[in-house]
């Protein structure tokens, strides 16, 4: 959520209002920086005649700034409202804006008099800026033009600008807060819209499960007839495959499992292409059970072979590893292939960052929506290049609270 500032509570019709009562008790304007750190005054055509002169150098506006951020640094401590004695010699007021220990800003107000100008006090404000070259006469004119003001009506002025100040800086924050919630449930509306989609299509994919697996039994048994034990194996493999994918839809299943699908999608592709594949699988006992998404891994391992080792003309290797590490679970699965370019690492990692949903629910972005809909905590999904391929990590909560969605398998 933005940051609240100060000039997005001053075009507010209460502020309004409550400056035109300031300046009416006070005389006095108010000023505050803007987002580029601009001194902005309100009114601006009411701004003191004494103000503007001793700003018309760039010295006298550096004085002006840091006998401010001084008074500022008092007020915040105190988080009240003060005046102040600035470096000219006049009376000025800093109204510090918080919300709970959030610094917005601060309002200042400025010059005034508690007593009519005199000689004396005007020798006192000629000595205090004599290092600024102003003209005698000017000065003593602007000096002469100082609002006087009665210090009982300037505190009460100073008090309702600070409570209607915190006010609207606080109902700012809470409509933002309940405009952030509703993009957020929107969000998530559709976050679960596309993930019910991607259940959908995987559903339609079934292609009546009874009878695909009936037919992959009789090519089973048409293998193991003609005694051919490779394609009997294959055949083994894509059966155990589809089974574990089709009926762990929108399921939680152990990192085992998930583990043992990759390797069968390994041995299927290692066949079909007849090339030596280096695969390993590094899981700890303790990280057997841990429960994740199903069909989190073969994204990874299929981008692995598909873009990975056709470009390699040497032994390809994978290799996936799971690691616990400050209350999350690190699953890696890094390859041994040319990787991508620093142009293209750049982009895919943009749009994994990116908030933006992914109109494609396979592949990566897929991956990266899934696991968003699946844990409270924002999962990561970052890619590494290094000197011997491309690296994909996942790193997803620890905890079962931050699942959810722990349907078990």
């Amino acid at each position: 959520m933005a940051k609240v500032a100060l000039v997005d509570i001053v075009t507010l019709p209460a502020f309004e209002e409550a400056g035109d009562l300031y300046y009416r008790a006070t005389n006095m304007t108010i000023s505050f920086p803007d987002r580029e750190g601009n001194i902005v005054f309100y009114p601006d055509r009411e701004r003191s005649q004494f103000c503007q002169l001793i700003q018309s150098t760039e010295h006298g506006r550096e004085l002006c700034r840091l006998s401010d951020m001084a008074a500022a640094e008092v007020a915040f401590r105190q988080r009240r409202p003060m005046f102040y004695t600035c470096h000219a010699g006049l009376i000025d007021v800093v109204v510090p804006v918080l919300f709970g220990d959030e610094k917005i800003g601060c309002f200042y107000s400025g010059q005034s008099l508690l007593s009519p100008p005199t000689p004396i006090g005007f020798q006192d404000v000629k000595m205090r800026v004599a290092e600024l070259g102003l003209k005698e006469k000017d000065l003593w004119e602007a000096y002469n033009s100082v609002p006087q003001v009665d210090s009982y009506k300037l505190e009460m002025a100073v008090e309702l600008l600070a409570i209607i100040s915190s006010h609207l800086v606080r109902a700012e924050m809470e409509l933002r807060y309940e405009r952030e919630s509703s993009r957020e449930a929107v969000r998530k509306a559709k976050m679960e819209r596309d993930l019910r989609e991607m259940e959908l299509r995987l559903s339609q994919a079934q292609l009546n499960p009874h009878f695909l697996f009936n037919s992959l039994n009789l090519i089973l048994g048409q293998a193991i007839g003609e005694n051919a034990c490779r394609t009997a194996h294959l055949v083994e493999e894509l059966s155990a495959l589809l089974s574990n994918a089709l009926t762990s839809i929108g399921r939680m299943v152990t990192l085992e499992a998930e583990m043992m699908n990759a390797s069968a999608y390994v041995e299927i592709f290692r066949a079909r292409f007849g090339k030596t594949i280096e695969f390993s699988i590094d899981l700890p006992a303790g990280l057997r059970r841990f429960k994740v998404p199903t069909l989190i891994l073969q994204p990874l391992v299929e981008n692995a072979l598909v873009h990975g080792f056709p470009k390699t003309s040497n032994a390809f290797s994978l290799r996936i590893s799971a690691k616990a590490v400050n209350g999350f679970v690190e699953i890696a699965v890094k390859d041994s292939g040319a990787g991508m370019s620093a142009a293209k690492l750049a982009q895919v990692s943009r749009a994994l960052r990116s908030k933006q949903h992914a109109t494609k629910l396979t592949g990566l972005l897929g991956l990266n929506q899934r696991l968003r809909y699946y844990y409270s905590v924002p999962p990561e999904l970052c890619l590494a290049q290094g000197p011997e391929g491309l690296t994909v990590t996942m790193r997803v909560p620890a905890s079962r609270s931050a699942a959810h969605r722990s349907q078990t398998g």
